[in-house]
């Protein structure tokens, strides 16, 4: 049985020859294949749809200085700067990190599609809930935090097949205006949230407040009491005037009593200017010693015994620190009741804008040239690597082209 001779028997190099041969000699078919498929290509980038994208741009949200007095405290160590909770159980330690979570929120989703009616554009059945479009708008969204702590929110969206130029504009402007109003619903989320805490803070102060003005009232009273029991109302004045009256009143006994030893020199015990002069020193003696005991000087209003002093001036110091401190914590609690108040007045904008989003200048995708590049390139490959498969079946089958004989 005869063997078949083909180019192939001969070496790799002949084979080589012979096939480059067989595409150069089907260079027109290759040709017309190649055209026919970009063409198709061409048309296909024309009529298919165009994707746009508008990207707003947001300042690092500024943090507000908390309040001195009862609101730091209240908000305890959160408000110190080198304790972050938020950091320490992986929620982000940046306001822009919860700023971003707040944009990929679902009450923000929400709000945007029924806003712009997304689940009409997405193509979401009627009969089927507008949440549908949720996940479609997630993927349309790209929300981004750099290291600076700028925001940047992108939206992309896309025409239908055969865009006209109203269409093309028209997605433009739409998409724009959704990526600027992730920016207006963000200030609103955090202008509710600001606001509730705001007025739940001032409710809870504004109790308290009451409790400690009652307990405040309370102290007043035990005050008064004390002071009227013990006669006391400016202890170091009192003091400082009963010191004095009783240095004055010693002095007086003295002189009474050196007096009457001047004069017992001249008088008998039984005279009259003795006994006068004993009467006074023995009515200074118990007036001295009622200074010390208390004894004998109940018609005082306002005197306190010197071997009570000490204990009047405790328990007094203990009255008036817990008035002292009351009166302090009304002062703390009205700072923050009238900052909260405030701020659940204000209407200030919480988010700064950089750049708005603007109608984008040109498309997202396709890029018809890059297509057009990688169309020509694979057809031609193809119709190639077609012409070779053909050209080397039919040699290995004995039929040899024409190309091959001439």
């Amino acid at each position: 049985m005869a063997a078949h001779n083909t180019p192939f028997d001969d070496s790799t190099l002949e084979a080589s020859r012979f096939l480059l041969h067989a595409v150069w000699q089907r260079r027109k078919t290759i040709a017309i294949f190649t055209g026919a498929v970009t063409a198709v290509m061409l048309v296909y980038v024309l009529i298919m749809p165009q994707t746009f994208t508008s990207t707003v741009t947001l300042l690092p949200p500024q943090q507000e200085k908390n309040s001195m007095g009862l609101g730091a405290l209240l908000q305890g160590a959160s408000a110190l700067p080198m304790f972050d909770i938020g950091s320490s159980l992986g929620f982000g330690g940046r306001q822009s990190d919860i700023f971003a979570e707040i944009l990929k929120s679902q009450s923000v989703a929400e709000s945007l599609i029924v806003m712009h009616d997304l689940a009409r554009w997405f193509g979401i059945p009627e009969d089927l809930s507008y949440r549908h479009a949720i996940k479609p708008l997630e993927e349309s969204t790209e929300v981004e935090v750099n290291k600076n702590g700028i925001i940047r929110v992108s939206v992309t969206l896309g025409t239908g097949f055969f865009p006209s130029s109203t269409d093309v504009d028209s997605v433009k402007n739409f998409t724009a205006a959704v990526a600027n109003d992730y920016v207006r619903w963000l200030d609103r989320v955090n202008r509710e949230k600001l606001i509730s805490s705001a007025r739940n803070s001032r409710k809870f102060v504004e109790e308290e407040i009451k409790r400690t003005e009652a307990e405040l009232d309370s102290a007043y009273g035990r005050l008064v009491v004390f002071q009227r029991s013990n006669k006391s109302v400016y202890l170091e004045k009192q003091m400082e005037a009963a010191l004095s009256g009783a240095a004055a009143l010693k002095e007086k006994l003295m002189e009474a009593r050196a007096e009457l030893g001047m004069k017992r020199q001249d008088f008998t015990e039984r005279s009259r200017v003795i006994e006068q002069l004993q009467g006074e020193i023995d009515a200074l003696s118990r007036q001295y010693a009622s200074l010390s005991t208390g004894q004998g000087n109940a018609g005082e209003d306002f005197e306190i015994p010197f071997q009570r002093v000490p204990e009047v001036a405790r328990e007094m110091a203990g009255h008036l620190r817990d008035v002292k401190t009351l009166e302090q914590v009304i002062m703390y609690l009205s700072q923050q009741y009238y900052q909260d108040r405030v701020q659940e007045a204000r209407d200030t904008p919480t988010v700064q804008v950089l750049d708005e989003a603007t109608p984008a200048i040109q498309r997202t995708s396709p890029r018809r040239a890059a297509w057009m590049l990688m169309t020509v390139l694979f057809s031609l490959l193809v119709a190639v690597l077609y012409v070779m498969l053909t050209t080397y079946l039919r040699a290995r089958g004995g039929t040899k082209p024409a190309a091959a004989s001439s």
